[in-house]
């Protein structure tokens, strides 16, 4: 059978980290989140990708749970199984595990890929090197999620079941050639995978967390700071009125001011209390509730009354991350199985009735 053309060279260019990230959306509210999720629902992403990107970024929490279910599987070691036990299955295995070996960056690659779990789906280019005779993958390069659609702007209400690449050049954005790419995701056909990322859902408890963080700080800084009071005396001129006041506002930030013998400062503490632990409890009830919809369960991020147990409880809570990571392994392993090692055969011996497959080692 002939053996495919290759297409060489970017087709996606590398541009800065900086490149569209205005598109996430500022001071969000929960009708903007609605309407946001609504157009990733509709194939629109660039906006809600952006904004899944800003969630892991700010909020610590989460970022360091989605970390740990992604460095459970990019650290397990991998390897190519060949596809029978003839001497022309071994040497494509051979020749496979020899690209795969090579790929510079690997670890870095499969957790940019990893992102499929919270943002739905991953997108990563293969740069193909056809020195020496062989055509052979030099690099995988990941792309960032938000520069991509599944709309079909033929067919408004079709969604696509592989993106176009939005190019500032063709706001309608241009096709992309199946082979040259591996499209990582959950869902099974056409939009399911938008909707089967993790922050989907996690995005309204980041968007009540920050609520609530900036109510908290504004608690802190309205009742948290004793109120200061500053008297003067009936015949204190302006001056003396305005140096007051400086010297109030001051203290609440140097703790020292200079004023006359005759003008009085007073403290007086809130009578607030009770309350301070609301905002600490219901940002981690949020957090509590992240770390259940990434990781599946909570006893290995929270300790306390919410996060102690017995030692079978903890049994059963490794035995739920344990399923996690065996799926995600197995979801990203066919993945790179059908996107990078199908094309690389198929340029190299043409295409196979079967084919090697990458498969995660028992630790």
């Amino acid at each position: 059978m002939k053996k495919p053309s290759i297409t060489r060279g970017e087709i996606i260019p590398t541009r800065p980290l900086s490149y569209w990230n205005g598109k996430a959306p500022r001071d969000l509210t929960p009708g903007g989140l609605t309407a946001m999720l609504n157009s990733l629902d509709a194939g629109d992403v660039t906006e809600a990708m952006a904004f899944f990107d800003e969630m892991e970024e700010k909020d610590l929490h989460l970022g360091a749970v989605m970390q740990t279910r992604s460095l459970a599987v990019v650290s397990r070691e991998r390897d190519v199984v060949s596809a029978g036990g003839g001497a022309m299955e071994a040497k494509i295995a051979d020749f496979v595990r020899a690209v795969f070996e090579s790929l510079p960056r690997k670890n870095a690659t499969m957790m940019a890929l990893m992102s499929a779990v919270s943002h739905g789906f991953s997108v990563a280019e293969l740069i193909w090197d056809t020195a020496g005779g062989s055509a052979v993958v030099k690099e995988i390069i990941p792309r960032p999620q938000r520069y991509f659609t599944f709309t079909d702007f033929n067919d408004p209400l079709r969604i696509l079941d592989f993106p176009k690449y939005l190019d500032p050049q063709n706001p309608a954005g241009v096709e992309l050639p199946r082979e040259k790419f591996v499209f990582h995701h959950n869902g099974r056909g056409p939009g399911e995978f938008l909707r089967s990322g993790l922050y989907r859902g996690v995005a309204w408890y980041y968007l009540f967390t920050n609520f609530t963080i900036k109510d908290w700080l504004s608690f802190i800084d309205i009742y948290g700071i004793p109120l200061r009071l500053g008297k003067y005396g009936p015949t204190a001129d302006e001056r003396s009125r305005q140096v007051l006041k400086d010297a109030v506002v001051n203290l609440g930030s140097d703790a020292a001011a200079v004023i006359s013998d005759d003008t009085t400062v007073e403290f007086i503490q809130s009578a607030v209390g009770g309350s301070q632990s609301l905002f600490m409890d219901t940002v981690e009830f949020f957090n509590r509730l992240k770390s259940k919809r990434v990781l599946g369960q909570t006893l290995t991020t929270e300790t306390g009354a919410s996060g102690g147990g017995s030692y079978g409880l903890g049994k059963v809570h490794e035995q739920v991350r344990q399923d996690i990571i065996s799926y995600d392994c197995r979801a990203l392993d066919e993945t790179l199985s059908h996107d990078f090692i199908r094309p690389l055969v198929d340029y190299n011996f043409g295409p196979q009735a079967r084919y090697p497959q990458i498969v995660t080692l028992s630790p």
